[in-house]
């Protein structure tokens, strides 16, 4: 066998520790490379080395290396830990079994290697790039950015260190310097197809749609099979743009690619579901599932899609997956109580605590009358906004306004606790069938001192009936774009004369409140910011008309009647084809015949105006 180069013995290397922490042989180097070239006499010519020469720590070292490349890392482990005691200070060995404890997931510890590697071999870009990776396996961002950052002052041109430099950003929500890190990536790297990928996603979270777009198909364009381009291009095109043809086209592209790709194949079943193919959807994800029983994604879509469809008893039980769900943010481990599961309250004390946005826990609140009066007592934590509209409407329970931590004992406050229960969890026991909803005319009680001064108000601007209208809601991440209407195509609505329209919509645009205020049949009063005067005011109408947003649960909760204008593909709650919702019995839904046509939606709005008179 011919070896590459002939290693320097072990006693003749240089003694002083400093200088031997970076410094290698030659041998060692070009070893190096030719195991990155996967070249098969490298392996061959460590093994003789190490035969020869069994206290050799850089061919100790260079075995670590093989052994990881092969993917067998805690074998490298061995290799690494007797190169170590040979070299205690040898910089490579101290990165490569950072790497080793990497891939065994023993994070902390793969930090203090590489933190260790940079200690002797400070200069080194690698040793921190590593850095920033550990930290950002830890959830350290802020950190892990300045790591990347410190990689990138050694070599400008590090294309991974910048990817994670501008991923980091991301995620601590500075987007203009993610957006701006990224495409200063792209310029030392343009072929870079991971790059135009990351590109995408913090110019989509920057609401930038359009440019996000270009970036997932410049990374499709350089990499063809580029599966994770595809279905974030489809998640676009689903979430963002509701074309829920191109996305399930995307999503079946991404899924070919990389079969194994769960994610994908759990929005491929949102795409169908997306077209009203309600079974076809089930069947997939009960194949998917079968596959993957522990994805979480695949059996909560499975229960959207149930509960979308009215089949309450099977939606609920999957629904409870939401507490594990990444965007649970850890609430439903603050507490510690066991869950109710169902069993009879009588005698009985419960904690129901408020979870998701204002919308759901208005929503699921109508499920409250019933805990209440099953329970011996009732606890209930809500939302600071919904307090006292919550005290005023269940009189009977003790409301308490939740800390921005949630930082309570409930064991220690109230020992007498016997369950708790998540809001959202409640409609598991109560609402298994459609005939399980409340014909109620209202849950939640307004201040009837302050709804008689609003409808004084009311009153000086005519005898025309009073209809509260909103057009937007929801943000980027809960399809705010497919959800909202602007103004101008509002506009048929607010010119029908035998109406004096109040804009209930929140963060009016200056050019917003000049194109109201030329319709004399228009009021925009300042907008009720306390909930529980945004009531009174709902209470002091004729009616509401609004986009799916928080202001048709608050109504619909008062009792009040509401128009809901729904999208062509709206939440699970607004169900498919049904005029109403069974959760507010004063709603009545107007959808849109096809995705994105809200003139029609208007044009019905419009003609159940006129056709009323002077509404409910």
């Amino acid at each position: 066998m011919k070896e590459l180069f002939r290693p320097v013995p072990a006693k003749g290397r240089e003694n002083n520790a400093a200088a031997r922490g970076a410094q290698t042989s030659p041998w060692f180097e070009d070893m190096r490379r030719a195991l990155a070239a996967r070249e098969g006499s490298a392996a061959e010519a460590i093994a003789a080395t190490l035969a020869r020469e069994p206290d050799n720590a850089e061919a100790h070292a260079l075995a670590g290396e093989l052994r990881l490349a092969e993917g067998a890392p805690a074998a490298a482990l061995a290799c690494l830990a007797r190169a170590l005691e040979l070299r205690p200070d040898f910089a490579p060995v101290h990165n490569a079994m950072g790497e080793a404890l990497r891939a065994l997931a023993r994070h902390e510890e793969a930090l203090a290697s590489f933190r260790r590697a940079a200690e002797l071999a400070h200069d080194l870009m690698a040793e921190h790039l590593n850095m920033g990776r550990s930290c950002e396996d830890l959830g350290r961002d802020e950190e892990a950015a300045d790591c990347y950052a410190l990689a990138l002052a050694f070599d400008g041109g590090a294309v991974e260190a910048g990817l994670g430099l501008g991923r980091t950003l991301r995620k601590q929500g500075r987007l203009a310097e993610s957006v701006a890190q990224l495409k200063q990536t792209l310029e030392h790297a343009p072929r870079c197809a991971p790059a135009c990928l990351e590109l995408g996603r913090s110019l989509n979270r920057a609401g930038d749609t359009a440019g996000a777009i270009a970036a997932y198909e410049r990374a499709l364009e350089l990499s063809p099979d580029y599966a994770e381009a595809c279905a974030n291009l489809g998640l676009i095109h689903l979430l963002q743009l509701g074309d829920a043809v191109r996305s399930e086209a995307l999503f079946r592209r991404a899924a070919e690619i990389s079969p194994d790709l769960v994610e994908v194949q759990a929005n491929l079943g949102l795409a169908i579901q997306e077209q009203g193919r309600f079974e076809e959807a089930l069947a997939h994800y009960e194949v998917q599932i079968a596959r993957r029983p522990d994805f979480v994604e695949l059996r909560w879509n499975r229960g959207i899609a149930n509960l979308a469809l009215g089949r309450f008893a099977a939606g609920w039980d999957d629904y409870e997956l939401r507490k594990v769900r990444p965007d649970a943010g850890g609430v439903h481990q603050k507490f510690t109580l066991p869950d109710w599961d169902g069993s009879a309250l009588r005698g009985r004390s419960i904690l129901v605590y408020g979870e998701q946005g204002l919308g759901d826990e208005i929503m699921f609140a109508s499920c409250l009358p019933d805990a209440i009066a099953q329970a011996g007592s009732c606890v209930v934590e809500c939302d600071t906004r919904l307090e006292a509209l919550y005290r005023r409407s269940f009189p009977r329970a003790r409301i308490e306004a939740r800390g921005r931590a949630r930082e309570r004992d409930w064991r220690t406050l109230c020992p007498e606790l016997d369950f708790q229960s998540a809001v959202g969890s409640l409609p598991r026991y109560l609402r298994r069938s459609e005939a399980d909803f409340p014909q109620h005319a209202g849950y939640l009680v307004a201040d009837p001192g302050a709804t008689a001064r609003w409808r004084e108000r009311l009153d000086a601007l005519g005898a025309l009936p009073k209809v509260g209208v909103a057009w937007r809601g929801g943000k980027l991440r809960t399809r705010g774009s497919l959800r909202s209407l602007a103004l101008e195509q509002a506009a048929p609505l607010l010119d029908y004369g035998q109406a004096t329209f109040v804009v209930l919509q929140r963060g009016l645009s200056e050019n917003e409140r000049a194109v109201l205020q030329t319709r004399s049949t228009v009021w925009v009063p300042d907008y009720p910011e306390p909930v529980d005067d945004l009531a009174a005011l709902v209470c002091a109408l004729d009616l509401v008309v609004s986009v799916d947003n928080t202001l048709v649960h608050l109504t619909g909760a008062l009792g009040r009647p509401v128009w809901v204008l729904v999208s062509g593909n709206p939440e699970w709650r607004y169900r498919r084809r049904s005029e109403r919702m069974p959760w507010y019995p004063s709603a009545r839904l107007l959808r849109q015949t096809r995705p994105g046509d809200w003139q029609g939606v208007i044009s019905e709005a419009c003609r159940r105006l006129q056709e009323r008179g002077r509404p409910e």
